[in-house]
């Protein structure tokens, strides 16, 4: 392992200066957030999650280019041509996302395939001079044309972080003083204050804040800047949320970031409302708000597109980090554990750009959600591109959220899943790792162990989920009589010594939630747990972007689906645990299932319509005006959403 990681590092230096020349800061400290990213190389992922990296690599992560256009094309480091010129920067905003989500993959892997993969184009970039300072491609056009900057260049954040390279902040100071703070005003572009912001925590260059705060100012104070199609987007009113979803939750966190450097809680106030009202009006019980494209309120036929599957996770995990409010965490959980998990194949060959709770079938002509038929079909490349690149991101943003370094030199456990963390803690910044034992999301106990050459005190903290009702904690098996409150984090500051353990038990229970048309869902923990239809698989022929390695799947139902929930309070779900060793999220493995009473309704069938071209085609349908049932009891058995292809999530009362 050891010599793994050498020849690792060396590959990762080849082609970078070393040597911290400018006085730039090794990481970024933004004075007003309560929480502060590690390294990714500081973070090692195991178990499961060591696993659903490793299927990113040999999956669509590590071979993007059988995704077909426009990865199989030079992406960063060529002129990529669009269909449509007028908007000549779609290309670059689709493999930006992909270069983003490959370069965290592969450092928090170890990986040198994907790092290289990555650092191809981030080299490129780094290395072409173009004569006015801007980095990449010198012909973007149309409305929008900075935003592309916004997703690439996090990959040259997380390279710097990792490298302490200076010309990488030499180049993006260069490239964005090239610019007016009002240059990024329009409603994607306003997006690239992410970077202004965090160039000033490095460097501390004031231009670079004033930009930023000038871009949002400017963003907020005409509506062209924020017109889409007739829509408005305003965090601060309390208007119901209509927006491009993508585009509502990558520009909410922007305000809170100007706060996190300018403390300016009017900045925070207006990220927290805009949260809110979208979550009010948005959010599903998958985690991930509506967003057939635009934001659509809460139904039993309600989706999400595959690229908010990256944004709520980036998104909340800014607001956690800025906050400290444990309850974002709960939140990232949920999201990445169903949505996110729940819209790709576990071999991650191919993924939906729709996806949603209740999907009866995925087929090139089941979409119901508007635009293309094919959208909730498992692609390995769908007609527009955006959530083939994104869909690299959710799980290595996860992981990278996972431990947060304190401002008095400790570490946080904020999001749960086997891993470990090196870090440098307490006044003298001594050396430990912790590493975190744990089935989670299925397991109730998660063990810590502490590795240290010599003792050494620091706050360790650790977050205790909000739908927790009795947790407790062990410190080398005695257990702790602090009054730990769910939805907060619990900080042990101690003397610890190599070999001490802490262990969290967290009691998962059952809860029934509610949702609108009279529907309800089962939840347990992070988990929510769905009806997983039975279904018969076919490869997508005469399809351009469906290969014999990375094949495009339709699954019809090929079992019954139709069923209702008979009334249960959560005591009558019997939990059921199994003994598996295998990858928890493949079909089948379930760790944790769910038996519950159920009827079927015998007029709830498949939505039959006709799509432009006149054929019958068959969609996910609602629920029935007359529930009218069977009158046969039925016992049914649920598992993670997050394991399933065709599922029932929530189903209708009867």
């Amino acid at each position: 392992m050891k010599n793994k990681f050498l020849v690792f590092l060396l590959m990762a230096i080849s082609s970078l200066t070393f040597g911290q020349s400018k006085n730039y800061k090794l990481s970024v400290d933004p004075p007003y957030s309560k929480y502060l990213l590690p390294s990714p190389t500081d973070v090692s992922p195991q178990g499961w999650l060591h696993q659903f990296l490793e299927y990113q690599k040999s999956g669509l992560t590590g071979h993007i280019e059988d995704a077909g256009y426009p990865f199989n094309t030079g992406m960063w480091t060529a002129k990529v041509n669009d269909k449509q010129e007028d908007r000549f920067w779609w290309p670059y905003e689709q493999s930006g996302y992909f270069v983003d989500g490959c370069i965290k993959a592969g450092y928090l892997l170890r990986d040198t395939f994907l790092i290289n993969k990555a650092k191809i184009q981030v080299n490129y970039v780094l290395n072409k001079k173009n004569d006015n300072g801007r980095l990449g491609p010198q012909d973007l056009k149309g409305r929008w044309n900075k935003w592309p900057y916004t997703g690439f260049l996090r990959s040259f954040m997380t390279e710097y972080i990792v490298n302490h390279n200076p010309a990488i902040v030499d180049a993006m100071l260069k490239h964005y003083s090239t610019y007016k703070g009002e240059d990024f005003a329009d409603e994607l572009d306003v997006c690239n204050a992410e970077e202004l912001c965090w160039l000033y925590g490095i460097s501390g260059d004031k231009s670079m804040l004033q930009k930023a705060e000038t871009a949002y100012a400017t963003f907020k104070s005409d509506h062209k800047y924020r017109d889409r199609d007739g829509r408005d987007i305003n965090f601060a009113s309390d208007m119901i949320p209509n927006y491009h979803a993508v585009v509502y939750i990558e520009i909410v966190k922007i305000p809170a970031i100007l706060y996190s450097y300018t403390g300016k809680k009017a900045y925070l106030d207006e990220a927290l409302h805009g949260i809110a009202q979208m979550e009010k009006y948005d959010m599903l019980v998958s985690g991930v708000p509506s967003s057939n494209e635009q934001l659509n309120g809460i139904s039993e036929l309600a989706g999400h597109e595959t690229c908010n599957l990256s944004t709520i996770p980036y998104t909340y995990g800014y607001m956690l980090q800025i906050t400290g409010d444990a309850s974002w965490a709960d939140k990232i959980e949920k999201a990445v554990f169903n949505a996110g998990i729940g819209a790709v194949t576990k071999d991650f060959k191919a993924e939906q750009y729709f996806s949603a709770p209740n999907q009866f079938i995925a087929t090139m002509t089941s979409n119901h959600l508007g635009y293309n038929d094919a959208r909730m079909a498992f692609l390995p490349g769908h007609d527009t591109e955006c959530c083939t690149g994104n869909v690299n991101r959710f799980m290595p943003y996860y992981i990278d959220q996972m431990w947060l370094r304190t401002k008095d030199d400790g570490i946080a456990a904020a999001l749960f899943g086997p891993s470990a963390i090196d870090a440098n803690v307490g006044a003298n910044k001594q050396h430990v790792k912790i590493t975190e034992n744990t089935n989670y999301p299925f397991s109730e106990k998660i063990n810590f162990s502490i590795s240290t050459n010599k003792s050494v005190k620091f706050p360790f903290q650790v977050r205790i989920p909000g739908w927790c009702k009795n947790p407790s904690i062990t410190i080398n098996g005695q257990k702790s009589a602090a009054n730990l409150q769910p939805g907060h984090f619990f900080t042990i500051n101690r003397q610890f010594n190599n070999g001490d353990k802490v262990t969290l038990s967290i009691p998962m229970h059952v809860e029934i939630s509610k949702w609108p048309n009279k529907g309800e869902a089962v939840e347990r923990g992070p988990i929510v747990y769905s009806y997983p239809i039975a279904s018969k698989e076919d490869t997508v022929k005469n399809y351009a972007k469906s290969t014999a390695a990375f094949p495009g799947l339709e699954y019809h139902p090929a079992a019954a689906w139709n069923y209702s929930m008979l009334a249960i309070k959560p005591g009558d779900v019997q939990v059921i645990k199994n003994t598996t060793n295998t990858y928890p999220w493949k079909t089948g493995a379930d760790p944790v299932t769910l038996r519950v009473p159920a009827e079927k309704l015998s007029n709830w069938k498949l939505r039959q319509t006709k799509n432009v071209a006149g054929e019958t085609v068959y969609q996910t349908s609602a629920f029935p005006a007359n529930r009218d049932s069977t009158g046969k009891k039925e016992y049914i058995t649920l598992v993670p959403y997050g394991s399933t292809l065709l599922r029932l999530t929530v189903f209708p009362e009867k």
